[in-house]
């Protein structure tokens, strides 16, 4: 390890000596991460531990001679955003099966939800990706074999393209994203992000920033392209709209205003509930749905809400029925997974969490395909070019603080037509920027060809 300036040289050998020593501490960390969640402790077994090793069976998936294709999404949203894409694949070339992996509990949970009848009838393999180990890396790639790596959004793994590299896989980088926090974090072991990025077969950009990013860690330009994001791709599902209209007749707030929080972190809780709190004074009706972003804070933010002398439900205790009318509910819990887009179908107006604090912010692109006005804080940069498209087209609002939150929705509140002409404004910017998944199709049929075994 070499020290020079504010960066150093992270040879691949040190990358991987210093990886097996964390390994222990990973798992530990997932152990006691999810112990707080009462979901963990119902599904233990959804953490399958030999996974993240490489360690997995195949018992259900059995492809004929056809490599199949793999995909990996690192979570709940890569994976939402991707499911046109892979569906698309599924669509056009059915003769290929499909191995999904995911690193977090939430996103699996999500592809089994999605593809539970595929996986049963051994058309799709999912696992987890296993920790960037090279012998875990080798053994998953060994298993599956694919024709073809698509990894999401920003998965740069060295010792997994390592491997490839040497097994002669070709991997590309879909929907790439490069934050400049992001950059800079890998310009600090520059080296090792730049081999890794030359071991992809190519990769495609979301925008002209992320490709410069991508340039300077070291990226070969013939092998990037700009294709926009996959995000504004969305297709509303209708049965999310009709699942978003009962959950409003349940909770009789047919005649209410829904404000939800989406996504949020440690810290913007406390801040929402007491906006909101100062709002209902003025706007009786409002109602709201919070939304944690993690299952291990459903709990916390539970007590912190009923704290309050608030009168709330939490969605995993609702049955199918509706809720006492005698007993209105002022708070909806949103402690389910995949149900974000009923929740969005279920609101009025929408709050997006991971922007109050420095998190980086969230995907907006779900609201307004919705037709919901969109308002954020100061911190988006992980969507830094979605965000300043949304504002240039006064399609969002942007706040910096806690009162300008507060002022802008009681604008949005007292102002139905200002809402009303946003959410058209977001619409059309979704409509005006679709195509990015043609564009991707485009760039991998060569690596979907027949001719390939």
């Amino acid at each position: 390890m070499i020290f020079k300036e504010n960066h150093f040289t992270l040879t691949p050998l040190i990358y991987t000596l210093l990886y097996y020593c964390l390994t222990p501490a990973f798992f530990i960390r997932l152990l006691l991460k999810h112990q707080k969640s009462n979901a963990y402790k119902e599904q233990r077994q959804s953490l399958r531990l030999a996974e993240r090793l490489g360690f997995f069976s195949r018992a259900k998936f059995n492809p004929e001679e056809l490599a199949p294709v793999w995909f990996h999404t690192v979570s709940v949203g890569e994976f939402i955003a991707a499911l046109p894409l892979i569906r698309k694949v599924m669509q056009d070339y059915p003769q290929y099966p499909q191995v999904i992996t995911c690193t977090t509990t939430t996103g699996s949970a999500q592809i089994i939800k999605t593809f539970s009848a595929e996986i049963k009838q051994g058309k799709i393999l999912h696992v987890y990706l296993p920790y960037d180990l090279p012998g875990s890396m080798k053994r998953f790639l060994k298993s599956i074999r694919p024709r073809l790596g698509i990894i999401m959004e920003t998965e740069i793994w060295p010792n997994l393209l390592h491997a490839a590299q040497q097994m002669n896989i070709p991997v590309w980088l879909l929907n790439a994203r490069m934050s400049a926090r992001s950059a800079k974090g890998y310009g600090r072991i520059k080296g090792l992000t730049r081999t890794a990025l030359q071991q992809l077969s190519g990769i495609a950009a979301q925008d002209v920033l992320d490709a410069e990013r991508l340039t300077k860690l070291g990226a070969g330009e013939d092998s990037l392209f700009i294709t926009g994001s996959i995000k504004f791709d969305i297709k509303i599902n209708p049965e999310d709209i009709n699942a978003g209209k009962i959950l409003r007749r349940q909770l009789h707030w047919q005649n209410n205003s829904v404000l939800i929080a989406a996504s949020t972190h440690k810290g913007e809780d406390e801040i929402l509930l007491s906006v909101y709190q100062q709002l209902k004074q003025h706007y009786p009706e409002l109602v709201m749905i919070i939304v944690p972003r993690h299952p291990e804070r459903f709990q916390a933010v539970y007590q912190l809400l009923t704290a309050e002398q608030n009168c709330v439900i939490k969605r995993s205790a609702m049955s199918d029925r509706a809720i006492n009318k005698d007993k209105p509910v002022d708070i909806l819990l949103g402690d389910t997974m995949g149900e974000m887009m009923c929740y969005f179908a279920c609101a009025d107006l929408v709050f997006m969490g991971g922007t109050l604090v420095p998190t980086g912010g969230h995907n907006i692109l779900e609201p307004a395909a919705m037709g919901l006005p969109i308002v954020y804080g100061p911190h988006m940069f992980n969507f830094k070019a979605i965000s300043d498209l949304f504002l240039n087209y006064q399609a969002a609002f942007q706040v910096a603080d806690k009162d300008s939150l507060q002022q802008t929705l009681n604008t949005l509140l007292a102002d139905k037509k200002l809402a009303d002409i946003t959410a058209r404004q977001a619409q059309q910017l979704i409509e005006q920027n679709a195509g990015a998944m043609d564009k991707m199709l485009l760039l991998l049929k060569p690596y979907l060809s027949n001719s390939l075994k």
